[in-house]
C-alpha cells in the first residue's frame, strides 16, 4: 500500500506530466511561446523532466492556453486594422493626396448640387439623398 502511493504513483504522475509537457511543447506554436525559443523549452523540458515541465507551465507556456496540449484558441491574436483586411475599399487604397483630391472632389460636386438645389427649388439631378 505505502509503495502504491510512494514512489510507484508519484512517479507515474510526474511521467504524464512530463509526457504532457512534451507534447505541449511541440504543438505550441513558436510566436505564442514566452521567455524561451520553443527549441529551448524542448530542451529544458527533454533534459530536465521534473523541473522542466513545471517551469514550462509557469513560465513558457501561452498565457491564455486551454487544456489540450497546444490549444490556443483562446489566446488573444495580432490586432489588424482595416487598411490590412482584404475586404479593404478599394477607394481608400491609394496615396494621401489622391485621397485628398478626391474629398475634395466630392466635397465641390456636393457643394453643386447643394447649390443649384437651394436656386432652383427642386431635388438634386443626381438623385443623391
Amino acid at each position: 500500500m505505502i509503495r502504491l502511493f510512494g514512489g510507484g504513483f508519484i512517479g507515474l504522475l510526474l511521467l504524464g506530466l512530463w509526457v504532457y509537457c512534451v507534447f505541449d511543447v511541440i504543438s505550441t506554436d513558436s510566436a505564442l511561446a514566452r521567455n524561451l525559443p520553443k527549441m529551448a523549452w524542448l530542451m529544458i523540458v527533454v533534459f530536465l523532466p521534473d523541473i522542466g515541465s513545471i517551469a514550462w507551465l509557469a513560465l513558457g507556456r501561452p498565457q491564455f492556453a486551454g487544456w489540450r496540449p497546444g490549444d490556443t484558441a483562446r489566446a488573444p491574436r495580432r490586432v489588424v486594422g482595416p487598411e490590412d483586411l482584404p475586404t479593404y475599399p478599394a477607394s481608400r487604397a491609394g496615396s494621401p493626396d489622391e485621397r485628398l483630391q478626391a474629398w475634395e472632389d466630392d466635397l465641390h460636386r456636393r457643394e453643386e448640387e447643394h447649390r443649384r438645389r437651394r436656386e432652383g427649388g427642386g431635388p438634386a439631378a443626381s438623385g443623391d439623398q
